[in-house]
């Protein structure tokens, strides 16, 4: 029993690891071109693995592992790294409808 709870926990593990991003789900909605698109999936994904890493971080021992200051602060530049990567990509439009999509996410 006890390797079937963890064989089901691995497999929910992996299935969230793919599941994508707010962002990635905003970024849909905002009819990117081939280029575009093409440009904006790699920094999303890096984006998502970075904060993924940040949220789990289990390190040995309570020396090492991140606080919670600490994790707010690397989630934050890793945030403000992807839309300045992200601004470059999308045009004036796109942004802006970018941040009202992100601004109407905050309200719900």
């Amino acid at each position: 029993m006890k390797i079937l709870a963890a064989i089901a926990i691995l497999a929910i593990s992996a299935v969230a690891a793919q599941a994508p991003s707010r962002d990635q789900r905003l970024i849909g909605q905002l009819n990117l071109s081939p280029d575009q698109k093409a440009k904006a999936d790699p920094v999303l994904a890096d984006a998502a693995e970075k904060l993924r890493a940040i949220r789990t971080d289990t390190a040995l021992s309570a020396d090492t592992a991140l606080s919670a200051d600490d994790k707010k602060t690397k989630s934050t530049a890793v945030r403000k790294d992807t839309d300045e990567k992200l601004k470059s990509i999308l045009t004036v439009d796109q942004w802006k409808k970018l941040q009202e999509l992100r601004q109407e996410g905050k309200k719900k």
